[in-house]
């Protein structure tokens, strides 16, 4: 554990690192965005001096890295407000949106990834094989507006976007799980087929358990581990996933917010923001680790 906690403060440093230095070397200047090209020179240089970019790379850099360590995110160059701040008020409808869409990951790839592996070569089969084909084909860019058209524009039975009206989440839900389920269901579907041949299940066949029983008592349980690493795997992604996802919908989350600063030039903002993606995407991933040799110590061992 010591170990893993040690790893995961060296790639949170790695990334926070990467993110300032890629933030201050793309062309552009938050002076332009905030006065106007045809702002005075003088006026433009006092705007830079007050925001510290004025101030060598390497300062700044390690200015940064000391109000993280301490929990300070920065200054918002054009909101003049912690950046801490800002995040936090996003960053609720981001999880609330990242969760709907994980219940839809866990709704549709379990029983989906069971019942393919339990009618094997059959016409359930086929059809579960043909969703994973197609939620894996279709991009977010694609099926989110597909799925406005359809389900609001034509139909009206959803908003078109925003937070506000009931059901709201449904969409981009939809949008954002539909794809991971189908990676899910197949890995649930392979590593169910994987243990079918073990000589436990057969045992428990001989014994007279039903189908049904070898598969939610003994298959399911052995064959969950890959499946528990890639949804872990997937739920850290759903931070960084729901960028795009966010913008179709005008989703009022952090992956909004991140493009707002990117527009606007707004270094800290852009930095705060893709740290606490990396430290949430991190994070899963730890746990997910730590469950996994609960579940299993051999495993940790093994590593």
């Amino acid at each position: 554990m010591l170990q893993r906690l040690l790893d995961t403060l060296i790639v949170l440093l790695g990334v926070s690192t990467l993110v300032f230095f890629l933030t201050a070397l793309v062309p552009g200047d938050p002076v332009d965005v905030m006065l106007g090209e045809r702002a005075a020179a003088s006026d433009r240089e006092a705007l830079r001096s007050a925001m510290g970019l004025d101030r060598p790379l390497l300062e700044r850099w390690w200015q940064y890295l000391g109000g993280v360590v301490q929990g300070d995110l920065g200054q918002s160059l054009v909101r003049s407000r912690p950046v801490g701040e800002l995040i936090a008020q996003r960053l609720p409808a981001t999880l609330q949106m990242a969760a709907a869409a994980f219940a839809v990951v866990l709704m549709l790839a379990l029983p989906l990834g069971a019942l393919a592996a339990q009618f094997r070569g059959r016409a359930l089969d086929h059809a579960a094989s043909v969703f994973a084909l197609v939620g894996q084909s279709i991009p977010n860019f694609w099926l989110g507006p597909l799925l406005v058209l359809l389900f609001s524009i034509s139909l009206g039975w959803l908003p078109v976007s925003g937070a506000q009206a009931p059901g709201s989440v449904i969409l981009p839900a939809l949008t954002l799980g539909l794809s991971m389920a189908a990676v899910s269901m197949r890995m649930l579907r392979a590593s169910l087929l994987e243990v079918a041949s073990q000589d436990y299940l057969r045992t428990a066949r001989a014994k007279g358990a039903s189908p049904w029983q070898v598969l939610r008592r003994h298959a399911l349980p052995n064959a969950l581990a890959p499946v528990l690493t890639l949804l872990g795997l997937q739920l850290g992604g759903l931070l960084a996933g729901a960028v795009i996802t966010e913008v179709i919908f005008a989703w009022p989350g952090i992956g909004s917010l991140l493009i707002e600063a990117i527009r606007q030039r707004d270094y800290p903002l852009i930095q705060g923001v893709v740290l606490v993606i990396a430290v949430g995407y991190v994070l899963v991933n730890l746990l997910t680790d730590l469950l996994l040799q609960w579940l299993d110590p051999r495993a940790g061992e093994s590593r």
